[in-house]
């Protein structure tokens, strides 16, 4: 019979357990006051609301990122361009997140495209916007998400456990039950994901109506190679969620810039490279590293 291994630290074990879970049960309050407090903020404050915004509502993995290109290419015939999507149709969910949110929706032309995946109560939407409702099937929606967190993540996930959450999370279903009432309302137009796959042109059309920008005889030839799915995927990288970016970069300033030695202290003013220097000297004498050590 094996020797029982022995007992380690009952006591501080069972302190430092409860120390973790008071803390992460605090931690998990504050970042959901702190998520609250930054829509409101985003919402009441930085987002400014005009008449011509336009608004793409879904559940995740319900073509949101189909229907944005969709909106774009409608506002410019066809002949938008962009290095990512979400440079002239932003997550606006996401802006609520970040430090120059509101310089980003200051700096949008209109109409804005905004893509959200918040419920109706959470987002509220001004009466004078105009919103596009985009529903797919269930499974459909969370066989797409397992497939998006798996690229996201950069394995392959358990399917039967991500299942499990999805179904009992019941996200789907929340958010279906507070938007389905508004459906129907004036400035809302509800698109069905299955609609866009069996009749993309007619989809088009409604949509452009609705925008009120119908689509000319002349256009249609681009805007459905534009909307299409190859189109989609020979571009890929502009609808990469792992290659957002919210802005348009400099030439030449994608993840491999230039390499090189000594551009750093030329981009430098004096008084950073001084301040620089004061920090790195210091950590080289304490170290005893020479200066050309790096």
């Amino acid at each position: 019979m094996a020797p029982r291994p022995p007992t380690s630290r009952p006591v501080l074990r069972a302190v430092l357990n409860a120390a973790v879970a008071f803390f992460l049960m605090q931690r998990g309050l504050l970042l959901l006051l702190l998520d609250t407090f930054r829509w409101l903020r985003l919402r009441y404050v930085w987002l400014k609301p005009r008449p011509t915004d336009i608004y793409i509502s879904t559940f995740p993995k319900a073509g949101t990122t189909w229907m944005q290109q969709i909106v774009y290419q409608l506002l410019t015939r066809g002949r938008g361009e962009y290095e990512h999507i979400l440079q002239v149709a932003p997550f606006v969910d996401m802006l609520a997140l970040m430090p120059n949110g509101e310089r980003l929706l200051d700096g949008l032309a209109e109409p804005r495209i905004l893509k959200t995946h918040l419920r109706y109560g959470a987002l509220r939407p001004p009466r004078n916007s105009r919103i596009i409702y985009v529903t797919r099937a269930a499974a459909d929606s969370i066989l797409s998400r397992f497939h998006h967190n798996c690229l996201m993540h950069g394995s392959q996930l358990d399917f039967d456990g991500f299942f499990r959450e999805q179904v009992g999370n019941n996200e789907w279903a929340k958010h279906l039950a507070s938007w389905w009432p508004h459906r129907n309302d004036p400035n809302v137009l509800h698109i069905r994901y299955a609609d866009l796959i069996a009749d993309r042109e007619t989809c088009l059309r409604r949509i452009g109506a609705f925008l009120g920008i119908p689509v000319a005889d002349e256009d249609l030839p681009l805007l459905m190679e534009k909307t299409g799915f190859e189109h989609m995927k020979q571009n890929d990288f502009r609808f990469d969620p792992r290659l957002t970016i919210y802005e348009p970069l400099a030439p030449g300033r994608g993840f491999v810039f230039k390499g090189g030695v000594g551009r750093g202290k030329q981009a430098l003013k004096p008084e950073q490279q001084a301040r620089l220097d004061a920090r790195v000297n210091t950590v080289r004498q304490k170290l005893g590293i020479t200066d050309d050590a790096f």
